[in-house]
């Protein structure tokens, strides 16, 4: 699934934003509203402790309880001048009540009724269809009671002016900074486009490193994976045109010389020489087979590849496999050909690997061994490694010639055996991608000996009883 980057940052970046302001919203209404009502509940106290101090020294001077209508508009004239300032005093209401629970005063707008039932203190009270925010308070006798109280919109509209002044800057910010987001991120993602750009105009020669200048922190390590397989990749190039002018200098001989071989017998009047050419014909053929399915081998267990998955494999029983296969050659030449008597040795691995591997080392010791020679394979185990064994009595390897012997198409000086040159190139191979090493030594029995030095995996147990000898004969 492809997804925008820029996208995915957008939203997330402006999602947690939102769910951050909306949190930091609900806690600011709400701490809003906690002030605004301890503050507005203070000023209604304010108010009733100043109407008490007029009423309480002048009611009775003024009033007398039977004072004329032209008075008592004058005492409540002079109590709005007192409590004149407060931003809503339009909206404040006051009762001014006595001990024998007449309406002693009342402002304008004020219910007939009295506004609370309590001695002292603030409580909510629902009066002619409107919400009221009332505090009560007594004087020391208990002969005058005074309610003021204000209605709850006036709350309501406080709180809400407040909350939407504090809402709009967020609202108007939310799409700049969207903005901002967008902008910032495909500023951020110009190196990733440049990149990406020099990338696709290359040609499919152009494996030099990218540049990594100017290249963000967090995008080095993909600049590095691909400047690292721009090497690997350059790496295989070299190698498959080196491996094809090898191959290709390597096949022009000898299909010369079957093409020699065919023009000799299509010419030839002499069915003895006749039959003697289509012989060395054939034996052309089966060597270049050989050749070319050696090739085909080398490449297909190129470092860069991987054979197959891997699982526990003994090395005893694929030994033995591969000898039961070259027995006829064994036998063709005389060759004594066996497997040593307790066998041991498992390796992880992959099994048609092996295999080859194998058969390319018995297979070249039974080439490079005389007439009635001796070819022995070992595995034996030990708690680090697994080694595998190849001896003959052929003419073995002069020491300096061991380290050219694993080059492609090199063959031994002196070496009149039948051969491509690729069969230890091959092994070689073959023991790399299974982390091995290989050896070549003297041969007890006087040829070559070459040792194939496996790790010994914990998850392969080493088997008590040791595989049977395996024995192939020239005679039975």
């Amino acid at each position: 699934m492809i997804y925008s980057l820029r996208h995915r940052l957008l939203a997330t970046l402006l999602s947690a934003t939102l769910l951050i302001w909306a949190a930091t919203a609900l806690t600011s209404y709400l701490e809003t509203r906690r002030e605004v009502r301890d503050l507005l509940d203070a000023q209604l106290a304010q108010s009733a402790n100043v109407l008490m101090a007029l009423v309480s020294h002048e009611l009775l001077e003024q009033l007398g309880y039977q004072s004329s209508g032209h008075a008592e508009e004058k005492f409540v004239a002079e109590l709005k001048h007192h409590l004149s300032g407060y931003r809503y005093e339009q909206e404040i209401v006051f009762q001014v009540w006595t001990g024998h629970k007449q309406a002693a005063l009342r402002s304008a707008g004020a219910p007939t009724e009295p506004l609370s039932n309590i001695l002292r203190g603030f409580s909510n009270t629902h009066i002619e269809n409107a919400q009221w925010r009332v505090v009560t308070i007594s004087d020391e006798t208990g002969l005058l009671r005074i309610h003021v109280a204000e209605h709850f919109d006036v709350r309501k509209e406080l709180i809400r002016g407040i909350v939407i002044r504090q809402l709009i800057p967020l609202l108007v910010g939310f799409p700049l900074l969207g903005l901002l987001i967008w902008f910032s991120v495909g500023r951020s993602l110009v190196p990733l486009n440049r990149l990406a750009s020099d990338v696709a105009t290359r040609d499919s020669s152009h494996l030099n490193p990218v540049n990594e200048i100017r290249v963000p922190k967090e995008a080095r390590p993909l600049v590095d994976a691909l400047n690292n397989l721009f090497v690997r990749v350059s790496q295989a190039f070299e190698r498959e045109k080196q491996f094809t002018a090898d191959a290709a200098h390597e096949l022009r001989t000898p299909l010369a010389g079957l093409r020699t071989q065919a023009e000799v017998a299509r010419r030839s009047t002499d069915d003895k020489e006749r039959r003697k050419a289509l012989d060395q014909l054939i034996e052309g053929v089966d060597q270049n087979t050989r050749l070319v399915s050696q090739l085909l081998t080398l490449a297909r267990v190129d470092p860069d590849a991987s054979l197959e998955v891997y699982g526990s494999l003994d090395l005893c029983e694929t030994a033995s496999s591969v000898l039961a296969g070259l027995a006829g050659d064994a036998v063709n030449k005389d060759i004594d050909l066996g497997l040593e008597e307790g066998c041991c040795g498992k390796i992880l691995g992959s099994a048609d690997g092996v295999r080859i591997l194998v058969r390319n080392l018995v297979d070249n010791a039974i080439r490079y061994t005389p007439r009635g020679g001796t070819v022995s394979i070992n595995v034996t185990t030990d708690e680090q490694h697994v080694v595998l064994q190849v001896n003959d009595s052929g003419p073995g390897i002069p020491r300096d010639q061991r380290a050219k012997v694993f080059e492609r198409f090199y063959r031994a000086k002196d070496n009149s055996a039948p051969g491509s040159g690729l069969g230890l190139s091959i092994v070689q191979r073959i023991a790399q991608l299974h982390g091995a090493t290989v050896a070549l030594k003297p041969s007890a029995l006087g040829g070559l000996g070459i040792d194939v030095t496996f790790p010994n995996s914990p998850a392969c147990q080493r088997s008590d009883a040791g595989a049977p000898p395996v024995q192939f004969h020239s005679q039975p």
